[in-house]
């Protein structure tokens, strides 16, 4: 039987995604949960996966196309299927040249793209340890100069990567702790290990040659997730008037909140799950730093939903959550560790970061002392929290040391007046000084 892979739903802005990169080729055989492809939302590069086991009979997309939340990308099924998946390929050629919306080309064949599968079977010919390295682990020698292609060296182990990467850099001579280091990736494709050859020779260098020195300057290529972040803080430059403005919050009462909490619950909460809640506290104050600035009007959400930045592995992603206001601070603690968890494995759902009415980046575990953040469309206003630092505060006509944080707010001056921020930073500023007034 036939299963069809349909395009998940996209960000909150819009419906449509773009094909990122095929994992896998017409003919591969896959199982449920194996990556298919990844994609590009307007929030983040995301991974699907199969629901089915079987065998891909037809990608009906290619790597760069459009595709709408709902739209079939692939087949999978049995072998034995193969002739009725040609046959609806070329019934849906047929509707697309009737005017059905698709593109035709997409239809009319199953034709894997341009890029060679990454999860081919592994490769058993070839060599799992350094070329010419006894199983005892002694050093490298003159044996694994004989034995690698083109008489070089080829560095197979201590470096997880996928079996075409180990062939690629196998028949390059190209050494995979070298692509590694290039690379700063935990587990290497075969189009890092491309990367890295395109890389070396637009530098001069030969493949798998020794460095003599570093080289002066070195192309990184792109990935999905840098395009997309770089596509959406362009748009958010170009298009929201944006000011800003800071407050200095004195952090002792909170932290002793904290420590109170974390004492005598079991779990355990963060200065942001408290932050959450003191934010929420304020925009009942003023509603209008939870809107939605359209062409139309001014939308003015009910429900506060709030986005965590949170730094990964070649950008940033911001999973939301929900409702903070109907959450007491131990469920936000838990909604948050769950979304960081998730967000580090790269498991986030395009739900777990749409809906979002209001953004938190929170720079705290630097050293850093302020800074201004970008706001994060459709939303009309992102916080920028810096370290709590000891700072002389002078109290009663003497000079203390007094635990502060710098809050800075984005917010966009199309639906947000000076005085509107200004008000919400010094409501938000009481509420984290007296954090009971969040739990009112």
């Amino acid at each position: 039987m036939i299963k069809e892979i349909k395009m998940p739903a996209g960000g909150q802005t819009t419906d449509t995604s773009t094909i990122g990169t095929w994992l896998v080729k017409k003919g591969d055989k896959v199982k449920r949960g194996d990556a298919l492809l990844e994609i590009e939302t307007d929030k983040a590069t995301l991974t699907v996966e199969s629901f089915a086991k079987g065998t891909v009979l037809a990608l009906l997309a290619e790597e760069g196309d459009q595709r709408s939340a709902g739209d079939v990308i692939a087949l999978v099924g049995e072998e034995s299927d193969a002739a009725e998946a040609e046959q609806r390929l070329s019934g849906g050629a047929a509707a697309a040249e009737r005017g059905s919306g698709h593109d035709a080309a997409s239809y009319s064949t199953g034709a894997a793209p341009a890029q060679e599968d990454e999860y081919q079977p592994i490769d058993k010919s070839m060599p799992t340890r350094y070329a010419g390295e006894e199983a005892s682990g002694t050093e490298r020698g003159a044996a694994a100069d004989q034995s690698a292609p083109g008489n070089k060296k080829v560095w197979l182990a201590d470096v997880k990567a996928m079996p075409n990467a180990k062939k690629t850099a196998w028949d390059n001579g190209v050494s995979l702790e070298a692509v590694a280091e290039f690379t700063g990736k935990d587990i290497l494709k075969r189009r890092d290990v491309e990367n890295y050859i395109e890389n070396s020779r637009m530098m001069g260098t030969e493949p798998g040659a020794a460095k003599e020195q570093a080289p002066e300057e070195q192309m990184i290529p792109h990935t999905t997730m840098r395009r997309v972040i770089a596509r959406r803080m362009t748009e958010s430059a170009q298009t929201i008037p944006v000011f800003s403005a800071t407050v200095v919050v004195d952090m002792t009462r909170c932290i002793e909140f904290r420590k109170t909490v974390n004492a005598a619950g079991t779990r355990k909460i963060s200065f942001n799950d408290i932050l959450f809640k003191c934010m929420t506290a304020a925009i009942r104050q003023y509603p209008l730093i939870n809107a939605t600035y359209t062409e139309e009007g001014t939308i003015v959400h009910r429900a506060v939903n709030i986005g965590l930045a949170v730094s990964v592995e070649g950008g940033l992603v911001v999973p939301v959550v929900k409702d903070v206001s109907s959450r007491t601070i131990s469920e936000i603690a838990v909604a948050n560790k769950e979304n960081i968890a998730k967000a580090r494995a790269g498991k986030l759902a395009p739900d777990d970061m749409s809906g979002g009415t209001i953004t938190l980046s929170n720079l705290g575990m630097y050293a850093i002392d302020q800074f201004q953040a970008i706001i994060n469309p459709p939303e009309s206003c992102i916080l920028a929290v810096g370290a709590t630092e000891d700072r002389p505060v002078l109290v009663d006509g003497e000079w203390k040391s007094v635990p502060t944080m710098k809050i800075t707010a984005s917010f966009d001056h199309r639906i947000i007046d000076g005085a509107c921020g200004a008000q919400f930073l010094t409501e938000l500023k009481k509420v984290i000084e007296n954090p009971a007034l969040a739990l009112l």
